[in-house]
């Protein structure tokens, strides 16, 4: 479906949008967390469970936020081939990349900064089709290909690039403290029952 900037059909995409961004966030505290305490504490099954479960959910969400952000770039909701999906993420992550070298050559980088041989010229070739695979495996998909599948070695290859990408949103897409966004129907949501005002039902029965 096309959509133009400010129309409602864009209005409601850019709510998905964050809310999908802050899922994200959501799973990468949560991976923090937990990963805090395997460094901390050792690892054992519940929380290498525990941890894995945070990390998919934050590729996962991650995968989603990034292919909805060309959705609105592009202004078509339509779905992307794989290849097409890769291309633009790997596109996206060489961008983030390069930027990143170029502010540590030029002395503008932040102080905390990694130094320079953290980063890679180019990004693995390879990345962004990892990263869409992991995914689907991970989390997307109950495969019987999950159970094989070495997340700590994607993990190691790939996490610095998926936290450029990360990090890159964040200021924008991110909680900045104050109020909680309304993100529509998704904040209205309740589970308790909404009781009508005493007297109006027998007043509709008397009516009739």
């Amino acid at each position: 479906m096309r959509f133009k900037p400010g129309d409602a059909i864009d209005s409601d995409h850019c709510t998905a949008l964050q809310h999908e961004f802050l899922r994200c966030q959501d799973a990468f505290r949560d991976f923090e967390t937990s990963a805090t305490i395997m460094i901390l504490e050792g690892e054992n099954r519940l929380l290498a469970y525990k941890t894995y479960n945070a990390y998919s959910r934050f590729v996962h969400h991650l995968y989603e936020f990034l292919i909805a952000a060309r959705a609105r770039d592009i202004g078509d909701t339509s779905p992307l081939r794989a290849d097409q999906a890769e291309r633009f993420i790997a596109g996206a992550a060489q961008r983030i990349l390069t930027r990143k070298r170029k502010a540590i050559q030029n002395g503008t980088a932040p102080s905390w900064e990694n130094h320079i041989s953290y980063y890679p010229e180019e990004i693995p070739l390879d990345f962004s089709k990892e990263f869409r695979l992991f995914r689907n495996k991970a989390y997307g998909h109950a495969t019987h290909e999950r159970a094989k599948l070495n997340s700590s070695t994607f993990y190691e290859k790939n996490h610095k690039y998926l936290y450029m990408l990360y990090r890159d949103c964040l200021d924008w897409w991110g909680l900045r403290g104050g109020e909680f966004p309304d993100l529509k129907e998704i904040t209205e949501f309740s589970v308790v029952i909404k009781k009508t005002r005493p007297g109006v039902e027998n007043q509709l029965d008397n009516a009739g």
